[in-house]
């Protein structure tokens, strides 16, 4: 497959996992850090209206920032409390009072009440961008760019949600007549929502699920991520002034423990699961009315990007470097596995190679650093143990990559690789990306569309036979295709799903809306005069809240 390649290592195919020059890129000392370590309030529970503190004994929160003088000590910043699962109980309860059946205050209310809620805490929300922004970059060094941009783009999304709920609830406010049927359809909630938020992105993510499920009218209850905790602590007050008590919980602790005993129980209606396709599953087996568990899931990815023969590589380049990099590769949506025409490969691993090694590694508020540390503690070891059984089956480090110092790792580029390496078919999501060389087309064909993943795809080129022939094969295996560009997730408008262990529902603002609800018909015979009388009595009358304004 790749017979007359010349691959040569920049670094000899040496590994340092104990790299001094990248010791020098952490401070001296606290002393040595300019501007204030955050310090948030140490409680993250909001139960009924109340934010509390959790009746476990509280955990430290580790940053991933260590100093050279104290290599062995992370900087802490808080508190973190694992909710109990009486706790988590004592949510739901909450929960289910406040929906009542959907005879409670936030459930009974209109869309556009609810908008208007749900705008005034956007507007509060906005105001703590940099209080937040600097929790993401300190917790799980997010660099200050990209941790000002989530909190930007939730608050976006928030507006955006409610401009889709308006507009849902205007197309409805009409009635239908079909085949001697006249009604009005609503979607109305589903009841209690259980929703819960990766590391990676724990602002965004979290609320792409529950706001949408709190704009229909459901009561839910958020589990925040271990890592990735502290964003959500300045917003807990917010919930607490611009929503009913009990309208929004807001828990900590194990995905498995808290959610698993909440579903359990049955009184779930839907989940809202993003994370990873093992824990979904351990999650779900204990439901105990799987058959009515409505389940919204977005998992792992091996995104593949796809170099055809005519590709511009100067494109290609630019974009598979910024889907490797944004957020150290640690996105769903990141490119994790490349396929480079042999006829090209050379010139773009080269100039790969040149992109990757010019990019800055360093601290998160340095506004230049693209490389940040890695927050889960096992991830370095993690990468060493792939890049050791690339080489080990053949695969050479083709840029200045294969090092590390503590939690801070070079982007490692591995090429060329093969199905007997661990990368081939494990979700890195790290800093390391692997690039095969292929001479035929259906090589990628088929590595896509026998993977177990299928969220999306790239492919660089031009040619219409190729393209044709690359778009129509992965557009049964994938739920987006990127042409001439990274992968990505919005606008939020656009459907964002996907096949296999990679998604299960459509998450965006639409669709959300959509999903937690149920669209419900209000219905008599046309030929009944009296039977239609009543129903327009009750849309143009003071009694009825779910037949009404229909024209």
């Amino acid at each position: 497959m790749t017979k007359g390649l010349n691959i040569v290592s920049p670094v000899g195919d040496k590994i340092d996992w104990d790299c001094q020059e990248l010791k020098e890129k952490f401070p001296r000392s606290k002393q040595d850090i300019e501007g204030p370590i955050p310090k948030p309030q140490e409680c993250l529970l909001l139960i009924d209206g109340k934010v509390v503190k959790s009746d476990q004994n509280p955990t430290e929160v580790h940053t991933p920032i260590i100093t050279q003088d104290r290599p062995d000590e992370h900087i802490s910043i808080g508190k973190f409390e694992m909710a109990s699962e009486e706790q988590a109980m004592r949510a739901l309860e909450a929960a289910e009072r406040s929906y009542m059946y959907g005879r409670g205050t936030w459930a009974k209310m209109s869309i556009d009440q609810r908008c208007k809620h749900m705008e005034e805490f956007a507007n509060d929300l906005e105001k703590k961008t940099e209080e937040i922004a600097q929790l993401l970059m300190w917790e799980i060094c997010k660099n200050v760019k990209d941790a000002h941009d989530e909190v930007t783009r939730t608050v976006a999304y928030i507006h955006t949600a409610v401009k889709e709920a308006r507009a849902l609830a205007e197309g409805e406010s009409r009635f239908h007549e079909q085949k001697g049927i006249m009604c009005q359809i609503r979607h109305l909630p589903v009841g209690v929502v259980l929703a819960s938020s990766p590391f990676n992105y724990p602002l965004n993510e979290a609320y792409t699920t529950f706001i949408p499920a709190l704009l229909m009218g459901n009561s839910v209850i958020v589990r925040a991520p271990r890592n990735g905790a502290t964003p959500h602590f300045p917003t807990l007050e917010l919930f607490a002034r611009h929503f009913p008590p009990g309208t929004i919980q807001l828990l900590t602790g194990s995905g498995r423990e808290v959610m698993g005993a909440l579903v359990a129980t049955g009184r779930i209606d839907a989940v809202a699961f993003i994370g990873t396709a093992s824990s979904a599953k351990g999650l779900l087996k204990g439901a105990s009315n799987p058959q009515r568990l409505r389940v919204m899931y977005e998992g792992e990815a091996k995104d593949a990007a796809i170099i055809l023969p005519d590709a511009d590589l100067g494109v290609a380049v630019d974009s598979c470097a910024s889907g490797m990099t944004s957020f150290n590769g640690q996105r769903c949506t990141a490119i994790k596995m490349i396929w480079v025409h042999q006829s090209q490969a050379e010139e773009f691993l080269k100039r790969l190679a040149e992109k990757i090694d010019a990019l800055k590694l360093g601290m998160p508020w340095d506004e230049s650093v693209k490389i940040t540390p890695l927050c889960e503690d096992s991830k370095p070891a993690y990468v060493k143990e792939l890049i050791v059984d690339a080489l080990n089956k053949g695969a050479h480090i083709v840029n200045n990559g294969g090092k590390c110092y503590k939690t801070l790792c070079t982007l490692s580029i591995l090429a060329p690789v093969n199905k007997h390496m661990k990368i081939w078919t494990e979700e890195q999501f790290g800093p390391v990306t692997p690039v095969a060389v292929y001479t035929d087309v259906q090589e990628p064909i088929d590595y896509v569309s026998r993977s177990e993943y299928g969220l999306q795809s790239a492919v660089f080129g031009y040619s219409e036979e190729l393209l044709g022939r690359v778009v129509d094969a992965l557009s049964y295996h994938v739920g987006r295709i990127n042409i001439n560009a990274p992968d990505q997730r919005g606008p939020d408008v656009f459907p964002f799903t996907g096949r296999g262990n990679s998604a299960l529902g459509i998450l965006n603002a639409t669709e959300g809306l959509k999903f937690f609800s149920v669209p419900t018909m209000v219905a008599a015979k046309s030929e009944d005069e009296r039977s239609v009388k009543a129903l327009k009595a009750l849309n143009d009358g003071p009694h009825c809240r779910v037949v009404y304004g229909a024209k």
